[in-house]
C-alpha cells in the first residue's frame, strides 16, 4: 500500500521514523513536500516540478500543517482529499485546531472545560475587557502559536496594554485567555482514532509557566485517571480530529482542555511512553487505505 505525509518540512527525523514503521509493515510512505507542490483548483490536478503529480495510487495521508505556509499546505491537502484520497485529519478540523478562538468555541459547545477566552483587535478594549472578565494575571497568545512561541503571561492591565499594543503593530491576530493556576505544569495526551496512545506530565524550569519540551520542561510519563483520558478525548472530538495531541492544565482542583494540536511531535512522548507512536499511525493510514 502506498501511504503519504504532506509537509512542508520533509527533512524531520520523525518523517525517518515514518518511513521504517511503513516498511516494516509491508508499505511504501511517500513523503509529499508541500513547498514544491502546486494546487489546481480546475480541473483539479496537483504538479511538482512542472509536470502533473499523480495521486490515483496512494492509499491514505498523513498531513503535518505547521506554522510555515499553512493554507498552501492545506490547498494541497484539500485536492487529495478531492481526488479521493482519505486523510488522517481534514483541513476543516486542522484549521479549526490551529486557530486558538476556533479551538476555544468548540471546546465550549461540546461543553469541554477550557480557560476563558477573549478575541478583539483594539489594545484598549481588550485590555479593559480582560480586566473585567477575567482578572490578573492572564496569558496573551497569538492566535496559532504553538510550543509556547507567542504565549505572554501579564500581571496588570498596564503591562496587558503594553503587550496587546505591540502585537497590534505589527498585525498579530491574538486572543486572552485566564491564567489557570498555579501555572508550570501540564499533561500531553495523544489521541488516535479515539483512542488515548498514552500521556505524559511537563514541568516548567524554575521561572517558567510554559510547561512545554521544546522549552525545557522535563517530561514524565504518567497514567492518567479515567476522567482525564475521557476529557481529551472529548477535546479531540469536539476539534474533529482523529489524531491530535491535547494539553491538559490544572485548574485550581480541576484540569481543563488547553489547546488541541492538530499536528503534534512526539519525540519526547515516544521518548518517556515507549510507545510506537509511528507504528501506530502508519496502521491508521492503512486502515482508511483498506476502507476507501
Amino acid at each position: 500500500m502506498r501511504l503519504a505525509v504532506l509537509t512542508a518540512k520533509p527533512d524531520l527525523e520523525i518523517h525517518r521514523e515514518l518511513e521504517t514503521a511503513a516498511s516494516a509493515g509491508g508499505h511504501t510512505l511517500v513523503i509529499l513536500d508541500a513547498l514544491a507542490t502546486v494546487a489546481q483548483s480546475h480541473p483539479l490536478a496537483l504538479w511538482q516540478g512542472g509536470q502533473q503529480w499523480p495521486t490515483g495510487d496512494l492509499a491514505a495521508v498523513l498531513p503535518r500543517v505547521g506554522n510555515w505556509r499553512p493554507d498552501s499546505v492545506l490547498a494541497v491537502l484539500s485536492s487529495l482529499l478531492a481526488a479521493g484520497v482519505p486523510s488522517l485529519n481534514g483541513p476543516s478540523a486542522i484549521r479549526r485546531g490551529r486557530d486558538h478562538w476556533r479551538t476555544g468555541r468548540a471546546l465550549a459547545m461540546a461543553g469541554v472545560p477550557h480557560p476563558e477566552t477573549l478575541a478583539g483587535s483594539e489594545p484598549e478594549a481588550l485590555a479593559a475587557t480582560a480586566e473585567a472578565a477575567l482578572g490578573f494575571p492572564c496569558v496573551v497568545k497569538q492566535r496559532r502559536s504553538r510550543q509556547g512561541i507567542g504565549v505572554i503571561r501579564c500581571g496588570s492591565r498596564a503591562e496587558l496594554e503594553a503587550v496587546l499594543d505591540s502585537l497590534w503593530r505589527v498585525g498579530d491576530e491574538v486572543v486572552v485567555q485566564r491564567f489557570c493556576l498555579p501555572g508550570g505544569i501540564s499533561r500531553r495526551v495523544l489521541v488516535l482514532d479515539g483512542e488515548v496512545l498514552g500521556a505524559t506530565e511537563h514541568i516548567a524550569p524554575a521561572g517558567e509557566f510554559r510547561a512545554n519540551a521544546a522549552r525545557g520542561a522535563e517530561v514524565t510519563a504518567v497514567d492518567l485517571p479515567a476522567h482525564q483520558a475521557e476529557l481529551a478525548r472529548v477535546a479531540a472530538a469536539a476539534v474533529g480530529l482523529s489524531f491530535a495531541g491535547v494539553d491538559l492544565l490544572p485548574d485550581g482542583d480541576r484540569w481543563v482542555v488547553g489547546e488541541v494540536n492538530p499536528t503534534p511531535g512526539w519525540r519526547h512522548f515516544a521518548a518517556a511512553t515507549g510507545v510506537r507512536v509511528a507504528d501506530r499511525l502508519v496502521a491508521a493510514l492503512a486502515r482508511r487505505g483498506w476502507t476507501s
